[in-house]
């Protein structure tokens, strides 16, 4: 209830909302109409499909791939948690890097397992995080984790593994590998590419969503694609009608708007670029390249100060305590145009400079 309440509290009082990496923009008049008139007709006193035929096809045509490697689920959370009911027991080993996407430690806490991680490292010089690839394949061999959850890109970071080395991570993993794709619209290249063409590993599984860059958080659907092995694993332990029919017929209908989505994806990795680029000349404040919809920053102001900052703004981002880095951390989801020019304006206020800095929020984005 706590979250249901934010959000109708920040909508109520017309705060800027950058906290959540949701897409900023709302459906166009075209499928919105679509979809009131599919509220006028659809059945809702039948359970859904079992087996989403239609809704597996139609994810199927937009990937690429056969309809029988795909699982739908409600949001990728909860195929995430099939995983976790599939392949964890109780004191297994399950690794992960740090950081990434929070949900990955709170189900390893849910499910009484062990927690093994990689570091992400930052280059400080190049202002850029890596992957030290060889430990990560030596963490795999010598922990011996019965799941592997990679996010590229990753959360909270914005870096992105190469394809090439996490095809061969899962050729080489003695246990299932879920590579989640959940931003791979915003950048960074699938590793989808390389299975469609070299077949799928039996252990691995790449999840997407149409939460981000289809801007449908609110439907809550994400889906995997993966091979027979785990494709059976995940329905095994699957309820029946996880996904309800009115977020079936939705997605359906705003699949056939690839080219919308498209342009909205292009619109926001434009204007990510460019606030990174404008952050770069605030003084105090340093914001990492980011193939997601958002930016990771650090700041040398006290993370008091940073907080009451964006507070008095009305402008909600995400904070970061645990970053294993010096420095105030915090995470901006990539808005509206008018919501970075807000975001450059009271960083550009805060810094230690004058008026040349502060000018910097009404040109940068320009």
């Amino acid at each position: 209830m706590r979250f249901g309440r934010e959000a109708f509290f920040a909508m109520n009082t017309g705060e800027v909302c950058l906290d959540k990496n949701e897409n900023p923009f709302d459906l166009p008049p075209s499928p919105r109409e679509e979809i009131r008139d599919l509220l006028s007709t659809i059945t809702l006193n039948r359970y859904p499909e079992p087996e989403y035929r239609s809704l597996r096809e139609a994810l199927a045509g937009y990937v690429n791939v056969d309809a029988s490697q795909l699982i739908v689920g409600n949001g990728g959370d909860e195929i995430l948690f099939l995983c976790f009911l599939a392949f964890v027991k109780p004191g297994d080993v399950v690794l992960r890097l740090h950081p990434s996407f929070s949900q990955y430690s709170h189900l390893i806490r849910v499910f009484g397992a062990r927690e093994k991680t990689v570091p992400v490292e930052l280059d400080s010089r190049q202002g850029m995080f890596r992957i030290d690839e060889e430990a990560l394949l030596d963490a795999v061999a010598a922990s011996s984790p019965k799941l592997v959850l990679l996010d590229s890109p990753n959360n909270p970071t914005g870096f992105s593994m190469g394809p090439e080395f996490l095809a061969r991570l899962a050729r080489l993993s003695p246990c299932p590998v879920v590579l989640d794709e959940a931003y791979i619209e915003f950048g960074g290249q699938s590793v989808l590419d390389i299975f469609k063409k070299e077949g799928f590993p039996r252990h691995v599984l790449v999840l997407r969503t149409l939460s981000k860059a289809w801007g449908l958080a609110g439907i809550r659907l994400g889906y995997s694609v993966s091979g027979e092995k785990i494709c059976k694993a995940l329905n095994d332990v699957r309820g029946p009608f996880n996904v309800n029919v009115l977020t079936q017929e939705i997605a359906k209908i705003l699949l056939h708007y690839r080219e919308w989505m498209e342009s909205r994806v292009y619109s926001i990795r434009y204007m990510r670029d460019r606030f990174v680029e404008s952050m770069a000349r605030i003084p105090g404040w340093e914001a990492f390249p980011s193939d997601g919809n958002f930016v990771l920053l650090r700041t040398t102001a006290e993370e008091r100060f940073a907080r009451s900052l964006f507070e008095r703004a009305g402008i909600r981002v995400k904070f970061l305590s645990d970053l294993p880095w010096e420095g105030t951390w915090l995470r901006i989801t990539v808005g509206r145009e008018e919501d970075m020019r807000a975001v450059l304006d009271e960083c550009s206020q805060a810094c230690v400079g004058g008026e040349e800095e502060h000018s910097l929020s009404t040109s940068a984005l320009a």
